[in-house]
């Protein structure tokens, strides 16, 4: 569960971070509404923020066009049940030195995320196929999904990460476990997701959003009896609000049964990796 503290007051408390780096200082400021309840130090160890400041170091002090950021404005915190941050929401101060121009600068921080496409076959000599040939079950999660608003959500399983480790196959393992109750090594997942420049992930929602997800692959091999048990058991924390139903969905028929943007992705992914694996 999540509670939401929201700024209330033009008075700002403040202090003054120095990037590693390149040694850039930034004003963090946070309304005193917020820093009753969580203090700047708590805010600036929050992981995504961490993440998010390095990145930022790593981008000023080797990018070709210049921005200088001066200042971050948190705008609002919700916290989870265990007292952690969720979620950070502020603006930044930055501009394009070059052009001297505001960039617009409204940040949902939220961290880093895996998502999973799980593969389940009947024989152990099913060859692996591109998705619009493969009739073998993707195992899929059904649940609320009050953003859209969908009362009826169809996706990959997927899950947040939760601590600054970067140790994603961990959490990907765990994510299947507590969406699926299935259990997998995190040794048997496939890495997907493509290498790049900065923060390892695809960015689904950059405009405003720090969030990358990491795309991992699983296979397992299933009877015919044991599948028919996953179809449409009830799954997921319920007590954490978590209310998730399985669904088996045809490989080949994937993109015309769910909306969401992940799964797509991943079945794009998986294609270039079994063409990659041929080769």
């Amino acid at each position: 569960m999540l509670r939401k503290l929201m700024s209330t007051s033009l008075a700002m408390d403040a202090t003054t971070l120095t990037l590693r780096l390149c040694k850039a200082q930034i004003r963090l400021e946070c309304p005193p509404s917020l820093t009753r309840t969580i203090s700047l130090e708590t805010i600036q160890k929050f992981p995504p923020l961490v993440q998010w400041l390095d990145t930022l170091d790593t981008q000023t002090l080797n990018a070709k066009d210049k921005i200088a950021v001066d200042k971050i404005t948190v705008q609002s915190i919700d916290e989870f049940s265990s007292g952690k941050i969720g979620f950070l929401k502020f603006t930044v101060s930055a501009t394009h030195t070059a052009e001297n121009k505001q960039l617009p600068g409204t940040v949902f921080l939220r961290g880093g995320s895996v998502a999973m496409l799980i593969i389940l076959r009947t024989s152990v000599d099913e060859k692996r196929k591109h998705s619009f040939q493969d009739h073998s079950f993707v195992l899929l999660t059904e649940q609320p999904r009050m953003a859209a608003p969908a009362f009826n959500m169809v996706e990959i399983p997927a899950g947040m990460l939760d601590d600054h480790t970067g140790e994603f196959a961990g959490t990907a393992a765990r994510e299947i476990q507590e969406e699926t109750g299935l259990v997998f090594d995190s040794s048997e997942l496939i890495d997907l997701t493509p290498r790049g420049d900065g923060p390892h992930g695809l960015f689904p929602s950059v405009g405003a959003c720090d969030e990358r997800i990491h795309f991992f692959a699983c296979e397992k091999v299933m009877t015919d009896e044991q599948l028919e048990q996953l179809r449409g058991k009830l799954s997921g924390l319920r007590d954490d609000g978590e209310l998730i139903t399985l669904r088996l969905v045809k490989m080949c028929d994937l993109w015309r049964e769910t909306r969401d943007m992940k799964a797509t992705t991943a079945m794009y992914l998986w294609d270039r990796w079994v063409h990659e694996q041929s080769q």
